[in-house]
């Protein structure tokens, strides 16, 4: 599905609600019916738990600035998949994971979930824009099952400047801006180029109710 179809479905409009766009995510080798990117895989990493929590608001009363998630799962002609499991896990607004004890959050699910797809689709979640830890570029996590089978694991990310708007907060976001260069990120380093980051750059918003929205469209071949 093209980018502005996508979006006016969501209710955003293209031009005057925008703050800080994610730029267009560009054709890679592998792309769909309709010229969206095939969604690259990034490692699970090491704060995945399946917590098996089936809701939309995954916050549990973490601060952190207000943010709406929105996927499409799409196969690769474009078609909507129906039922497809999205399951997806952050940091805080301190850049800690929830349910580890490394964390010293052991017993605790706050910022996990998952939903189904609908008819046409879609899923959305309510959450709070992520923190960010040493070695990695701010950065959301997601797996998509279809039919109980995992198709993808993969992070998603932000644009710069909308991030670092964020951060300004320090009474919100202490750490302040994300100072890691993509290429220095310890999942990206590996790529010669920013090609795999740009893919997964979400798309940022506001809707007409003022509240960010981060869209994306999830091609699985």
């Amino acid at each position: 599905m093209k980018r502005e179809k996508f979006l006016s479905l969501l209710g955003l409009s293209i031009a005057g609600t925008a703050f800080l766009q994610g730029k267009d995510r560009p054709e890679t080798g592998t792309s769909t019916d309709c010229n969206d990117p095939i969604t690259p895989p990034v490692p699970e990493g090491p704060y995945y738990k399946n917590e098996n929590l089936l809701r939309a608001d995954i916050t549990e009363g973490k601060p952190g600035a207000p943010m709406d998630y929105v996927f499409r799962v799409e196969d690769e002609h474009c078609r909507p998949i129906q039922n497809a499991l999205v399951d997806i896990w952050q940091c805080n607004a301190e850049g800690h994971y929830s349910d580890f004890s490394v964390e010293k959050t052991d017993g605790q699910t706050w910022l996990r979930g998952f939903q189904h797809t609908d008819e046409h689709g879609n899923c959305r979640f309510h959450s709070v824009f992520p923190g960010w830890y040493q070695g990695r570029i701010t950065h959301l996590h997601a797996k998509v099952h279809v039919n109980g089978k995992t198709r993808i694991t993969t992070n998603f990310f932000f644009p710069k400047s909308f991030q670092d708007e964020i951060y300004s907060d320090k009474a919100m976001y202490p750490q302040g801006p994300n100072p890691i260069a993509i290429l220095d990120d310890i999942e990206l380093h590996v790529d010669k180029d920013t090609k795999r980051h740009d893919t997964l750059l979400m798309n940022v918003e506001k809707n007409s109710k003022g509240r960010w929205v981060a869209s994306y469209t999830i091609a699985i071949a």
